[in-house]
């Protein structure tokens, strides 16, 4: 059976992704989980603004600026897993789920925190997502789901645009 994956407004408030097979649909409904940041990940989530160079400055962030942010990071989890909820099953198209265009910023932050988080916990720096030579094993699961969550983070950001 060939699928199509496909992201398209449904109406003016709603998006729908489909055409998700069961091995497609896990990684979307990982992105919760795959964005916490786990000890391998905080550094690169959260990073010292100068890296040690001026501790006040760093403890002032520490204190200031990260409980904000990690705010903000499960915000964007929990509005992705409530999204989720939404998925259906859609007989021969596979899985599909409305994503409400208010929600799309939400998605696009735990997309993008889901591959940092990906990335480091896999120690994957830019040579080796580049290369597709690596595409087996945990790493290569890693790799390829990094990748998916580029396009889907790609196709939310271009409709962006016009909402």
């Amino acid at each position: 059976m060939s699928q199509q994956l496909v992201f398209r407004s449904k109406d003016d408030h709603t998006f729908l992704l489909s055409g998700l097979d069961d091995f497609l649909m896990g990684l979307v409904a990982e992105i919760p989980k795959a964005a916490t940041p786990g000890s391998g990940a905080e550094k690169r989530i959260f990073p010292q603004p100068t890296a040690g160079a001026d501790e006040e400055a760093d403890a002032e962030w520490e204190t200031f600026v990260r409980p904000d942010l990690e705010e903000q990071f499960e915000f964007n989890r929990d509005r992705v897993a409530l999204d989720l909820k939404s998925v259906r099953h859609a007989g021969k198209i596979g899985f599909e789920m409305e994503i409400p265009a208010a929600n799309l910023p939400a998605w696009i932050h735990a997309l993008n925190q889901a591959r940092l988080c990906l990335s480091a916990a896999h120690n994957l720096g830019e040579k080796e997502l580049e290369s597709s030579a690596r595409l087996h094993g945990p790493s290569g699961i890693a790799i390829f789901q990094i990748q998916f969550y580029g396009i889907l983070q790609e196709w939310m950001l271009a409709v962006t645009k016009d909402i």
